[in-house]
């Protein structure tokens, strides 16, 4: 969880938090299809893809758009990353319009220091 410096996390206008989409998704194309269409009836359809590209350590990503609605008044920007085995995805979520544009730019900056672990098994 991210949230600027002198907030809370209950308190801040803008928050980022990263997640692991469910293990039965590997791909991040079928993950947010399935994703748009559970969020469509609260958040209507997204700006898909409004930008894409590679982390810092070279997984693609692309990143979606949802403006607020009636029933859910949070502006967010979803980056989807493919991971070798899942798909993580990093969620920016303001209250208010303002908010948003001036944070929208940290999102990127994640995606710059974002780097996957391997897991590694001990077999000792």
């Amino acid at each position: 969880m991210l949230y600027p410096k002198g907030s809370t996390w209950a308190n801040a206008k803008t928050i980022m938090y990263a997640k692991i989409a469910s293990t039965q998704y590997t791909d991040a194309e079928a993950f947010v299809a399935t994703a748009i269409k559970e969020m469509e009836k609260v958040h209507g359809l997204p700006k898909q893809k409004i930008e894409s590209g590679k982390t810092g350590d070279g997984h693609a990503y692309f990143v979606n758009e949802y403006a607020p609605a009636k029933s859910y008044s949070q502006y967010e920007r979803i980056a989807y990353v493919q991971l070798p085995h899942a798909v993580a995805y990093i969620v920016l979520s303001a209250r208010d319009d303002a908010s948003y544009r001036k944070n929208a730019e940290a999102l990127k900056e994640v995606l710059k220091s974002f780097a996957y672990l391997e897991p590694k098994i001990d077999r000792n």
